[in-house]
């Protein structure tokens, strides 16, 4: 049998679930996953338009988490990206969430994720609004990933930013070193922020609080960590922005595991590879099933809530300064582009759907093929 993260969550899932709590979330994210391409989801014919059918395909469950139906939305996502960054440098930053506040995460997710989106956001605000670095406005995108390459919770946000921006005045303006922002200040003003907004929520009761800790010691952990220095890595500069983009898009749609890193799947084991950051080199993690499981369920999407957010000339909002910066710097205004339809995404991947019979493109036929209810 292929091993595919489906496979693994139809044989073990529901002996996990009677052991352990699940979220509305991560019970969305394996019930869609769990139903990917099968009769449970229905299907269409493919056909050509002279109507000669090719086959019965069952549809996709297109789950940002998927790792089996991610290939499309992906390009989708990049496409649209491409065609809105600005033809100029761009800087890559990450910002870490400390790991003495893992905890406080695992309860909170969605509160948390906001507050680290709102403290990143307002400290690059911040710092492209000096003078004394850039006093324009440029165009930002932030992703959020929640995982180590080992599955290991490590909540980060990666930020991409133009290598300058638009004054008030509507003029281009590239900074005035090499550096966009520097580091050590930057992570101060960052750390400043998240703790600031953690000391409202606290006061605010708007958090729930892991087990054996009161609101007082949660407090204390945060003038603790304003004592000591977090993890904020600017990276070189980068000539063009597309190669980052394409990093961001492998962890944006499929989620925190490709299928082709499943090694071996025991009734008790899971072993899966993957390529060690702090080595460079591949490794492999043998995991019991159910941490396995827990590991992967951590970072289940959030429902209604965007882990890829834009700001600054990039901001949905922001689209006629952008184009007003775009033309500055010779390119044309952005435009919405052809939408990639799955024929023209199966042929770039070197299969091509044409009719047999009469080498017509393929089509959703008219016909569909029923949801089937388990019974």
């Amino acid at each position: 049998m292929k091993r595919t993260l489906q496979t693994l969550l139809d044989q073990h899932f529901d002996e996990y679930r009677r052991h352990h709590g699940v979220s509305l979330d991560q019970a969305r994210a394996v019930s869609r996953i769990r139903d990917c391409r099968t009769a449970r989801l229905g299907g269409h014919i493919q056909c050509c338009p002279q109507g000669h059918v090719q086959g019965v395909w069952y549809n996709s469950c297109k789950h940002r988490a998927c790792p089996q139906c991610s290939g499309l939305p992906k390009e989708r996502w990049l496409q649209h990206v491409q065609s809105v960054l600005l033809d100029c440098p761009h800087h890559h930053m990450i910002f870490t969430l400390p790991s003495e506040l893992h905890g406080l995460w695992r309860f909170n997710r969605r509160r948390l994720t906001d507050l680290l989106f709102n403290a990143v956001h307002s400290t690059l605000k911040t710092f492209a609004k000096d003078p004394r670095y850039l006093a324009a406005m440029p165009g930002i995108l932030s992703a959020l990933h929640t995982w180590g390459r080992d599955l290991s919770l490590h909540p980060h946000l990666h930020c991409l930013i133009s290598h300058g921006g638009l004054t008030e005045q509507g003029q281009w303006r590239e900074p005035k070193k090499a550096v966009l922002f520097p580091q050590k200040p930057l992570m101060m003003v960052y750390r400043g922020k998240l703790l600031a907004g953690l000391k409202q929520a606290l006061s605010e009761q708007e958090l729930t609080l892991p087990e054996g800790r009161s609101a007082s010691s949660m407090t204390q952990l945060c003038n603790q960590l304003g004592r000591k220095c977090w993890v904020v890595h600017c990276c070189a500069r980068y000539d063009h922005a597309s190669g980052v983009a394409k990093y961001l898009a492998r962890y944006i749609k499929g989620g925190p595991l490709r299928n082709q890193q499943l090694r071996h799947v025991s009734q008790t084991h899971v072993t899966f590879s993957y390529q060690s950051h702090r080595s460079g080199k591949g490794e492999v993690s043998c995991l019991p099933v159910a941490t396995f499981i827990s590991r992967w369920l951590a970072h289940a999407p959030q429902h209604g809530k965007s882990s890829v957010r834009y700001l600054g000339l990039y901001s949905a909002g922001g689209r006629t300064k952008l184009n007003r910066a775009r033309l500055q710097l010779g390119q044309s205004k952005v435009s919405q582009g052809e939408f990639i339809s799955w024929q023209a995404y199966l042929i770039g991947c070197d299969v091509p759907r044409v009719c047999d019979v009469c080498g017509a493109s393929l089509i959703h036929g008219d016909k569909e093929v029923p949801v089937h209810h388990a019974a």
